[in-house]
């Protein structure tokens, strides 16, 4: 079992004073010395587990193939911290999560093979249409990068990657410019230049459509799980 550099009591003393509104996690990270971080960590763990989260853990604890796989997904699909993401699965080292993130991506699994599973060892070749078919399809799943790359047998880091070059440059992003010179990636007459800049509106306009439809699935699920408790 790993010494700990901070007792039990000295942790609860800490997080006493914070939860009492005595001071703030600033304030207590600038009187103690201690990292903001590992005391937003100890507030986790207190409110996940109580007092026995502030204890050294005995054993590592093991974590189900399938949590684990739901919170690097929802992590990494956008908009929720690595700390919301521990407390949400009450995990309880965001290194922890740190290091699943850097094993999914890299297309490992965790612990085991999936029959199946979201990716692939080798990435296949995919032409400019089936990429922006694929980052469609994800952005209307919300973002479920893990389950189109099943349906549409591509890697995992296939998909994010897509993704994110569509959000960035729209289709364009998607385009495979290898052995192209510079400048034949520039419009080469006004027309030219009109079309890549009604292509961008276009673009942009669909953006902002996917966003909102997101938003508002992610109000309706937020709305449900509210009903439910």
């Amino acid at each position: 079992m790993r010494k700990e550099k901070y007792s039990v009591e000295e942790k609860l003393a800490w997080i006493t004073r914070i939860l009492s509104n005595e001071i703030s996690i600033n304030q207590a990270a600038k009187m103690s010395g201690i990292d903001k971080m590992a005391i937003k960590d100890w507030l986790r763990l207190y409110e996940i587990e109580g007092i026995q989260g502030l204890a050294p853990q005995s054993h590592k604890q093991n974590y189900p193939v399938s949590l684990k796989r739901m919170a690097v997904e929802e992590y990494l699909a956008g908009g929720v911290s690595l700390s919301q993401i521990c407390k949400k699965y009450k995990i309880r080292s965001r290194c922890q999560l740190r290091d699943w993130i850097k094993r999914y991506n890299s297309g490992k699994d965790f612990g085991r093979k999936i029959s199946g599973g979201s990716r692939m060892k080798k990435t296949r070749k995919t032409g400019q249409k089936e990429k922006v078919q694929i980052v469609k399809a994800c952005m209307e799943r919300g973002f479920d990068y893990g389950a189109v790359a099943l349906e549409f047998q591509v890697s995992y880091q296939q998909v994010y990657t897509w993704v994110q070059k569509y959000k960035e440059l729209g289709e364009a992003g998607l385009e495979d410019r290898r052995g192209k010179r510079t400048a034949a990636q520039t419009p080469r007459s006004e027309l030219e230049e009109l079309r890549i800049k009604i292509a961008q509106l276009e673009h942009e306009k669909y953006m902002l459509q996917m966003e909102r439809d997101v938003l508002k699935k992610l109000d309706e699920i937020e709305r449900r799980d509210a009903f439910r408790k």
